[in-house]
């Protein structure tokens, strides 16, 4: 689609401008400027955020999370030694869910912070790109984040289904073995792991998010700046124009 757009008529005012013209001349043809390149800047301006500060913010929550779940191990072990005929420990569901809870806290924050410094980033390095005529694999992209989304709540779901399954085990092994701290022992050595691969779920779940939401926004932002545009003015000696064509 061709737009074209006249500028209004420019009148001349100063009296040396003005020459007599003769009888049946024509007037002086207008001559057109040459047309900048098709692929022009884009005219809106930079986002106001890059979204740097969620993207530390992020990493700060997802530390976080993993202190809390070592600590949680840590005082697991140190106050449930249960070695040899040893019977003492402190250690137990009702002490350990308020740390559990800030865990998962933590953790759904991770979420909602990545995804918004992905869509914040997408928006930026998309005005970026198109300022300067280059373009991102964002299919790759959204792609690679597709696949460490789905393994992270792949583990996610493995963490919750163990956390009924490795109990009855345990307490199959203390019948088999008619040894009274045996399913305590069971729970003490897998409990590390099990709040590991949950913690480690949570942080896939997390970074694909991240990237799914970055492609995404990338994609419109970049999309929407980029335009197709030529400018083509004229000027004469009384009157001066632009032409303006481009692919909307």
């Amino acid at each position: 689609m061709t737009l074209l757009g006249l500028v209004p008529v420019l009148s001349l005012t100063l009296a040396a401008d003005v020459e007599p013209t003769t009888g049946g001349a024509p007037p002086p043809a207008a001559t057109t400027a040459s047309a900048p390149k098709a692929d022009t800047a884009p005219a809106r301006p930079a986002p106001r955020y890059k979204g740097t500060g969620l993207l530390a913010t992020t990493g700060v929550l997802g530390g976080a999370a993993l202190a809390v779940t070592i600590t949680r191990s840590v005082l697991l072990k140190k106050n449930c030694p249960l070695e040899g005929t040893s019977t003492q420990c402190t250690y137990d569901f009702g002490s350990d869910i308020g740390l559990a809870a800030t865990q998962w806290s933590l953790n759904l924050a991770t979420i909602g912070f990545a995804s918004g410094a992905g869509v914040m980033l997408g928006r930026y390095h998309g005005w970026k790109d198109a300022t300067e005529g280059r373009e991102r694999n964002r299919k790759a992209i959204m792609g690679a984040g597709g696949g460490v989304l789905g393994a992270g709540v792949a583990s996610v779901g493995t963490a919750i289904a163990l956390s009924f399954v490795l109990p009855k085990r345990c307490v199959d092994k203390e019948l088999e073995s008619m040894d009274g701290l045996a399913g305590d022992r069971c729970l003490l050595k897998a409990f590390p792991a099990w709040t590991m691969l949950n913690w480690a779920g949570f942080a896939m779940i997390s970074s694909g998010s991240a990237m799914l939401a970055y492609g995404s926004a990338y994609g419109k932002s970049r999309n929407r700046h980029v335009s197709d545009l030529r400018f083509s003015p004229s000027f004469a000696r009384n009157y001066a124009g632009f032409g303006v064509s481009g692919r909307f």
